[in-house]
């Protein structure tokens, strides 16, 4: 008997539809995967055998052949358990086979039967709503994410006994309002809140740096903040996003669906509502900082996207890795090209650079002396190629608060009656 069942795979930011076919005949117990299945997916007949024994189900004792469609898309992740065990049953004759018409389907099956949360759920929404699903069933800890799509139903099972409940019409409206109520729409004000970003009014001093970050926040400059350490070039960098107007509805679902792709929201996130400050430590490699892989992955330049990307100690970071940086930012995106696909990530950053002046720091300050020769100098900022700092339209140079003015700028605020702002 032949059974199908609708899921997606990830290529780049999108989910493309694949169908799951399960054949079930004559021969040896056996359960073989076609259609260019990753190892993920081929391990997963062991985490469907234990599945269906621990829920109460029964294991054909025949040949199986599980057909990935279309055959010549590569596919990957964990989230094909859920349809090939659906197909599975319905193949076999413990699921009526007319319940699978129009569903979508994604999760992780633990050995006892529970459903686990994925990444790029929100994509695998959008695209069932593209494809005119019905519903989407997914892991319950993926509900509230996959509810941001308008126009889609979304249900949401702890164990496949559930899921299978919620494809019967006569239980599933009892589940349902057992279930916390998602929230649904996509609006900015919903989801899950990290909290307020931080704003100038932790800045004590540094009135020139201020002043540069809100120029750099009214036309979206890059900029690069060059000072000895503990000036607070990152103090600075970390309150642009707090200067950067509120999210729209289309931008807070970018960014929330490049994050879920990645892997990054908890489970029961809703819409990230903060714009996003991406800080990598000089040691990323090109693909941790632009996006790759053989699948291609979101790296932090498109993890940033709406948001800032904060390089800290650039010249710390290879020139080739930083030299890549040059078309993105200009153009907005990033293609990423493999030898059987491509894949387009957005990357709409504002860029904050932050150097020492010199190699031990100090040129330039009162309080310590340079002991950096011009050679030595030159060597420093001959690490960063001069396109690439054409394209920061702001360089600023922070020098360190000193003691005095830092107490005077304190007790100014908490004091208003001395005259200062």
């Amino acid at each position: 008997m032949l059974a199908r069942c609708t899921t997606g795979t990830l290529l780049g930011l999108e989910a493309i539809p694949v169908a799951v076919e399960v054949d079930l005949g004559p021969g040896l117990p056996a359960l073989q995967m076609v259609g260019l299945a990753d190892t993920a997916i081929h391990e997963s007949r062991e985490r469907l055998r234990s599945a269906l024994r621990n829920s109460g189900l029964r294991v054909p004792l025949t040949r199986v052949v599980v057909n990935l469609a279309p055959a010549d898309l590569r596919k990957e992740g964990t989230g094909f358990d859920l349809p090939i065990a659906l197909a599975l049953l319905a193949a076999s004759g413990q699921l009526p086979p007319q319940r699978l018409e129009g569903l979508w389907s994604a999760a992780e099956l633990g050995l006892n039967g529970q459903l686990r949360p994925i990444r790029g759920v929100l994509a695998m929404a959008i695209a069932a709503r593209k494809d005119g699903a019905r519903a989407l069933l997914v892991a319950e800890s993926n509900r509230l994410e996959a509810s941001l799509v308008k126009g889609l139903r979304v249900w949401g099972a702890a164990s496949l006994a559930d899921a299978l409940a919620l494809l019967d019409p006569n239980q599933r409206r009892r589940i349902i309002a057992s279930q916390p109520r998602a929230r649904a729409g996509g609006r900015p004000g919903e989801g899950q809140d990290a909290g307020e970003a931080p704003d100038l009014t932790d800045v004590q001093g540094q009135e020139h740096g201020r002043r540069a970050l809100e120029i750099a926040a009214a036309g979206e400059h890059h900029m690069l903040l060059v000072g000895p350490p503990g000036s607070g070039k990152t103090m600075l960098a970390e309150r642009l996003p707090g200067l950067l107007p509120p999210l729209s509805e289309a931008e807070a679902l970018a960014i929330t669906q490049i994050h879920s792709v990645a892997g990054l929201l908890q489970p029961q996130q809703g819409l990230m509502r903060h714009r996003p400050f991406r800080n990598p430590h000089h040691s990323c490699s090109a693909a941790a900082l632009i996006g790759g892989g053989a699948n291609p992955r979101p790296g932090e330049l498109s993890l940033a996207h709406h948001g800032v990307l904060f390089l800290d100690e650039l010249t710390e970071f290879p020139r080739e890795v930083l030299d890549q940086l040059r078309q993105p930012l200009e153009r907005g995106e990033i293609w990423i090209h493999r030898a059987r696909t491509q894949a387009r990530f957005p990357c709409r950053i504002t860029l904050v650079a932050a150097a020492n002046p010199c190699p031990c720091g100090w040129s330039g300050t009162a309080d310590q002396r340079c002991s950096c020769v011009p050679s030595q100098r030159r060597r420093y900022w001959s690490r960063l190629s001069g396109p690439l700092l054409d394209r920061l339209d702001l360089q600023v140079v922070v020098q360190p608060v000193a003691a005095h003015q830092l107490r005077r700028s304190i007790s100014a605020s908490v004091d208003p009656q001395s005259g200062s702002k």
